[in-house]
């Protein structure tokens, strides 16, 4: 295979009385604080002078290319691109300047797996640097999301050809440990007597606590993952009959539900809530609450930064709809939209700020007001953006 990125450096670490509640709702707080202890006490001693990176993947062919910007007040400067072949997923540590990026190859080293790559994170021409490639499981191919634990402990990736779901543990300088862990799915029986295979696709981890959610457009699955250093878990599953798009859900801000976008049945967003009986997680639940219809598929999501609600992306005519959703009861009620004459394949939400990439330029818009002037629209250097990401580095 045409390896083509970067060139490897030597690999190295980088330095890393309130009311009555339920006695479930308690048990889920437990386990979600347990979860995020570390990552609450970094989060209390990292400096207010912290600077937003934007990583934007685009692709042509099996080449490709990740664009990497500085944010600061008013300005968003490309820093540099990192040549990278078949990327196809990104995700950004919580803590440390550390990139993932999963390489969408049919074998590597001689054998059928993808594999991950670690980059340092730098505020320089050269904004990415590899630091080592790490082999997924043995048939883990065609990686299609990668996500990070806020705790900043556990990595998991989508492997879509594969039928899989892959784990890594991080060291405390953000590198893969060990090999891959991962678990094999089966195909599901459907109304008509057929069985259709799996094809794990989106992943998101709760943003409090080391649980995951994955979906799997191929069998209908939706899962609750929870890693670890020696297995990786599936506390809770709930079978849909509405499918689900390719589209990564997303878990609202206070940890309590997963919104994700259906396949079937004309087009809708569905709400479930997670509810964990344990302090541990081991025994858990997914329960659907209600769907609400989309006039389009919804073909993006992201989650809103401090409320229960979710921003969507779908096409209309020669561009795209941007929407905010809120969680009203069980249902889901469209607060704000605008119109965008790009269509848009990626969003990502950072510090009051909606980030839209379509195939050729980026826009970024308020939260507070979808309909506001665009705070930034710039024109991108490629085309065949898939990806964009938003990553914090602390200043040195």
């Amino acid at each position: 295979m045409n390896e083509k990125s970067t060139e490897v450096q030597p690999n190295e670490t980088t330095p890393a009385l309130p009311p009555p509640v339920s006695r479930r709702k308690f048990l889920a707080g437990a386990a979600a604080c347990a979860a995020a202890g570390p990552t609450l006490l970094r989060a209390a001693v990292r400096p207010s002078n912290s600077q937003t990176m934007l990583h934007v993947a685009s692709h042509n062919g099996k080449n490709g290319y990740v664009h990497t910007y500085t944010l600061t007040s008013g300005e968003c400067k490309l820093l540099g691109a990192t040549a990278v072949d078949s990327c196809a997923a990104l995700a950004p540590h919580p803590l440390l300047p550390v990139l993932y990026l999963a390489r969408d190859c049919p074998q590597w080293e001689g054998l059928p797996r993808g594999v991950i790559e670690t980059y340092a994170v730098a505020r320089g021409m050269r904004p990415l640097r590899l630091l080592a490639r790490t082999p997924m499981a043995l048939s883990a191919t065609g990686p299609r999301s990668l996500a990070v634990s806020s705790c900043g402990q556990h990595l998991l990736v989508s492997s879509s050809t594969g039928g899989a779901w892959n784990a890594f543990a991080l060291d405390r300088g953000g590198m893969p440990v060990g090999v891959a862990i991962a678990r094999k799915e089966t195909g599901a029986m459907l109304h008509s007597h057929t069985v259709s295979l799996p094809t794990p696709h989106g992943l998101v981890f709760s943003p409090h606590a080391a649980f995951a959610i994955g979906i799997d457009p191929g069998s209908g699955r939706m899962t609750l993952l929870q890693p670890s250093s020696e297995q990786l878990v599936a506390p809770a599953r709930y079978q849909t009959s509405r499918g689900f798009t390719s589209a990564s859900p997303v878990w609202t801000g206070d940890g309590r539900y997963v919104i994700a976008a259906d396949a079937r049945n004309g087009a809708s967003l569905s709400i479930y809530e997670i509810n964990f009986m344990s302090a541990d997680g081991s025994n858990a639940d997914i329960r659907p609450l209600g769907t609400t219809p989309t006039a389009t598929p919804v073909t993006t999501l992201a989650a809103h930064p401090t409320h229960p609600a979710v921003f969507t992306s779908r096409r209309q005519g020669s561009g795209s709809r941007l929407e905010l959703w809120k969680i009203h009861g069980s249902d889901l009620r469209l607060a704000c939209d605008t119109w965008l004459s790009s269509s848009v394949v990626a969003l990502a939400e950072h510090a009051g700020g909606l980030w839209a990439a379509s195939h050729d330029r980026l826009i970024c818009l308020p939260v507070e007001d979808l309909r506001s002037p665009h705070a930034f629209e710039l024109p991108l250097p490629t085309r065949g953006v898939h990806a964009v990401v938003a990553q914090n580095l602390i200043a040195l």
